[in-house]
C-alpha cells in the first residue's frame, strides 16, 4: 500500500472512531460538564456579589483606620487617665441600672457624648453616610465615647466586645447581618480593636446601614432571571431581591441545603431535588479576607438561584446542536479529506524536505538555561539515538526521503550545539573571573583587621573591640561598613546599605568609601559628616540620572570621655546591651526615624545624639537584610528574634557574635542563600588601662533623632 492509501485509511479510522466515542461521551460526561459549568457561573456570580459587599465593609473599616491615623483624638483620649477607669463593679452596676433613665444632659452622658473622641467619631459619621452609629468601649467594657446614647453602659457581657478584645492589632470582625424593623433597614456591626504600644485600649463598634449596599447587588445581564437572597448562618433567609429592591422575609432554608452551604462556604448545589421547586443555587460567604475564617462564622451568605429547568433547557439544546454539527462535519471531512490528501499532505511533505535542507545550512541553537550538566549530556545522548533511528527508517516512499533530510539536519544541529557550548563556556569563564575580581576588590575596601584602640601607649579608661560578618546576596553586594580612627581617643564606625544588591550597588559602595576617606576630617561630628556625605552622593546620583539612595548609621566612640555620639540616615536603630546585667538589649533610640536616607535630597540635615558609655556595653549594628530575611512561610526574622539572638550571644566572645547571629538567620530561613545582602558589626566597650574605668550596670540611655 502506497502512502496515499495509508493516508486514506488513517483518515477514515481517525474520523469515525472519535465520532462514535464522542457521541457516547457527550451523552454521559458532556451533560454533567455543562451542568457543572452553569453551576460554577452561579457560584462565581454569588462570589462576586459577596466580595463587593465585603469590599464595601472593608472600605468603611479602612476609612476609620485612616481617620484615626490622621486625627489621633480617639487614641489620645483612650490613653488619658480617667476617673471612671477605676470604678468598681458595684459602681458600674449602679450606673447600668439607671442608664436608661439618664437624660442627654446628665454629666455622665455628656462626658461620653461630648469628648474629643466622640467629636472625632461624629465628624467621621457625618462624612460616611453608611455609618449609623459608632461607639467605643474601653478595656473593661465600659462605653467611653459614642455618637449617640447606647442601650447599655457596660458592654463587657456583649459578644461583640468579648470577640473584639481577642482580635490582633489591626484586625476586624463582623457580626451577623440583621434587620432593624423599627428603622426598616438592614444593618451590620463592624468590630475593631484599638491598641497603643502593643496594649489594648478599647474596642470600636461601628453599626453600618447596609440597605444601600444591598440595592447595588445586581446579577450580570446574561444571568437575568435568577433570584438573589441573603442567608444567615442559622438558616434564616434575611432578605430577598424583588421588583422594589430587597425586602425582609421570614423563610428558612431546608436543613440539608443549609448544611451544604455552611460546610462549603463557597460553591453551588442543586436544591429541592425531586420536587417542582428544584433549583440551581450558587452561594458565597459574606466574610472579609482579614477575618479569621477558622474561628468565626460568616456574617451571612449570598445566594443566587435559578430554576433547574430553565438552566437545563439550553444545555439540552446545546448538546443536540453539538451532536448534529459533529456528525455533519465528520461526513464532510470524510468526503473532502481524501481529495485534499494529495494537495494538503504529500505536497507539504516535499516542501518540508526542502525546508529541512535549507534549515540544516543555517540553523543555530541556543543553550537552554536551568538544566544541569548531567541533563544536558543525557539530551545529547538521546539526540544521537534519535539520529540513528532516523537514519534507519526505510519505508520505500516519501517519508524515507524526509527522514534522510532530517538526519542531515540533526547531525548539523548536534555539531552546532557542541560549538555553541564551547563558546558559551569560554565567555562565562571570563564573566565569572571579572565578578570574582570585583568581589575581591569590594572586600578590599572594607576593614580586613581591627586596630587596637586606643593604642597601648594611651591610658584611657575604656578600650574598644570590633567584630563583623558580611555576606552579599550575589558575588558582590551593596552593604558597606568602615572603621575610621579619628585620633588617639576617638574612632568612628559607619554602616551603610545601598538600595538593591549586585554590581550596581557594589559600585555605589566604592563611591561611598571614597567619599568617607575624603572627609575624615569632618567625621568627629556625625550629623555634619552624614550631611556632607549626603550632598556629595546626591550630586553624583543626580548626574547619573538614576534613582538610588543609601541608608547609613555613623557613630563616634570616645574612650577618654566615655561617651558615644551618633547620627542616622534612614537606617534601622542598632541594638545596645551590657554584659553581666541580665537586661535585654535595647534599641539605641525609640520612636519614629524620619531622617532621609543619603542621596535623596541635598537639603537633608542630620542631627547628632549623645549618650554615655560604660565598660561592658556592646553595640550591634546591622543592615535590613538581617531582620527582613524570610523563612519558607514568608515570615520575617524580625527585631524580636534579632534581639533574643544578640542577648544569647553576649555569653560568648565578641569575635563569634556576628557569625552566631547570621547562623541563626540561616537556620530560620532554612536555606543558605540570602535574598538580600547581610552585614553585622559588633562593637564592645571594655575597661582600659587608666584607673577609674567607667563600669557598672547603669541605665542604658539614648535619644531619637528629630526631624531635619
Amino acid at each position: 500500500m502506497g502512502l496515499r492509501g495509508k493516508f486514506a485509511l488513517a483518515l477514515a479510522i481517525a474520523a469515525l472512531l472519535p465520532l462514535v466515542a464522542g457521541f457516547i461521551v457527550l451523552q454521559t460526561l458532556g451533560f454533567r460538564h455543562l451542568l457543572a459549568t452553569k453551576g460554577r457561573l452561579h457560584e462565581a456570580e454569588a462570589k462576586t456579589l459577596a466580595r463587593s459587599l465585603d469590599n464595601a465593609v472593608e472600605s468603611q473599616a479602612g476609612h476609620l483606620w485612616s481617620w484615626m491615623a490622621a486625627d489621633p483624638s480617639v487614641t489620645d483620649f483612650l490613653a488619658m487617665p480617667r476617673p471612671n477607669r477605676v470604678a468598681g463593679l458595684e459602681t458600674v452596676a449602679a450606673i447600668e441600672k439607671r442608664w436608661s433613665e439618664l437624660s442627654p444632659d446628665d454629666p455622665l452622658i455628656r462626658e461620653i457624648l461630648r469628648n474629643p473622641a466622640s467629636d472625632s467619631l461624629g465628624r467621621f459619621a457625618e462624612q460616611h453616610l453608611l455609618v449609623a452609629e459608632i461607639f467605643i468601649a474601653d478595656g473593661a467594657g465600659r462605653v467611653v465615647a459614642s455618637t449617640s446614647k447606647t442601650s447599655d453602659y457596660d458592654q463587657s457581657d456583649e459578644d461583640w466586645w468579648k470577640v473584639g478584645t481577642t482580635l490582633p492589632e489591626g484586625g476586624m470582625w463582623t457580626d451577623a447581618l440583621h434587620f432593624d424593623e423599627s428603622a426598616d433597614v438592614f444593618s451590620l456591626d463592624l468590630v475593631m480593636p484599638l491598641h497603643r504600644g502593643g496594649l489594648l485600649t478599647g474596642v470600636v463598634k461601628m453599626v453600618l446601614n447596609v440597605s444601600t449596599m444591598f440595592q447595588r447587588l445586581r446579577p450580570m445581564p446574561d444571568l437575568d432571571g435568577g433570584e438573589l437572597e441573603i442567608l444567615l448562618s442559622d438558616g434564616v433567609i434575611l432578605a430577598r431581591d424583588g421588583e422594589a429592591g430587597y425586602h425582609a422575609v421570614a423563610a428558612r432554608m431546608e436543613a440539608e441545603a443549609l448544611l451544604c452551604i455552611r460546610v462549603g462556604r463557597d460553591g453551588w448545589m442543586i436544591s429541592g431535588k425531586g420536587t417542582e421547586q428544584e433549583q440551581m443555587t450558587g452561594f458565597a460567604a459574606i466574610q472579609s479576607a482579614v477575618v479569621d475564617r477558622q474561628r468565626f462564622e460568616p456574617g451571612g451568605y449570598i445566594l443566587f438561584s435559578s430554576p433547574k429547568s430553565a438552566v437545563m433547557a439550553p444545555l439540552r439544546r446545546q448538546i443536540l446542536l453539538v451532536g448534529a454539527a459533529a456528525g455533519l462535519t465528520t461526513g464532510l471531512c470524510l468526503l473532502a479529506g481524501y481529495a485534499l490528501v494529495s494537495r494538503k499532505i504529500l505536497q507539504p511533505i516535499a516542501v518540508l524536505g526542502q525546508a529541512a535542507r535549507a534549515l540544516a545550512d543555517t540553523v543555530r541553537l541556543r543553550k537552554e538555561s536551568g538544566i544541569s550538566e548531567e541533563e544536558a549530556e543525557e539530551r545529547k545522548r538521546v539526540a544521537e539515538e534519535d539520529l540513528e533511528q532516523i537514519q534507519a527508517i526505510s519505508t520505500g516512499d516519501e517519508v524515507e526521503d524526509l527522514a534522510a533530510d532530517f538526519g542531515v539536519m540533526t547531525a548539523k544541529v548536534l555539531r552546532y550545539h557542541r560549538e555553541l557550548e564551547a563558546e558559551v563556556e569560554a565567555k562565562t569563564a571570563v564573566i565569572r573571573e571579572d565578578l570574582e575580581l570585583a568581589r575581591e576588590f569590594q572586600h578590599a575596601l572594607m576593614p580586613s583587621g581591627y586596630p587596637e584602640f586606643p593604642p597601648e601607649r594611651v591610658a584611657d579608661p575604656l578600650r574598644l573591640g570590633f567584630a563583623h560578618f558580611y555576606q552579599p546576596a550575589s558575588t558582590v553586594g551593596g552593604d558597606f561598613f568602615d572603621l575610621i580612627e579619628l585620633d588617639e581617643h576617638r574612632t568612628g564606625v559607619l554602616i551603610a546599605d545601598v538600595m538593591g544588591h549586585g554590581a550596581r550597588s557594589a559600585l555605589v559602595t566604592a563611591i561611598l568609601r571614597a567619599l568617607v576617606r575624603n572627609h575624615v576630617g569632618s567625621a568627629g561630628e556625625p550629623g555634619e559628616f552624614l550631611g556632607i556625605m549626603n550632598r556629595e552622593l546626591h550630586e553624583v546620583i543626580e548626574r547619573s540620572h538614576q534613582t538610588l539612595f543609601v541608608t547609613a548609621f555613623f557613630m563616634v566612640l570616645d574612650t577618654r570621655d566615655a561617651r558615644v555620639t551618633w547620627a542616622a540616615a534612614g537606617h534601622p536603630s542598632p541594638l545596645r546591651a551590657r554584659r553581666g546585667t541580665g537586661n535585654p538589649p535595647q534599641p539605641l533610640w525609640t520612636g519614629a526615624r524620619r531622617q532621609l536616607a543619603l542621596g535623596l535630597s541635598a537639603e537633608a540635615v542630620y542631627e547628632t545624639s549623645t549618650s554615655p558609655i560604660r565598660a561592658g556595653d556592646v553595640f550591634l549594628l546591622y543592615t535590613d537584610g538581617v531582620v527582613e530575611a524570610e523563612n519558607p512561610a514568608g515570615k520575617d526574622f524580625g527585631m524580636q528574634r534579632l534581639s533574643a539572638t544578640f542577648d544569647e550571644s553576649l555569653d560568648g566572645p565578641l569575635a563569634a557574635m556576628p557569625a552566631k547571629i547570621i547562623c541563626e538567620v540561616v537556620s530560620f530561613q532554612k536555606r543558605r542563600h540570602h535574598d538580600d545582602d547581610v552585614c553585622v558589626v559588633a562593637v564592645e566597650v571594655s575597661p582600659g588601662s587608666a584607673p577609674g574605668a567607667v563600669a557598672g550596670a547603669g541605665i542604658l540611655t539614648g535619644s531619637a533623632p528629630r526631624d531635619a
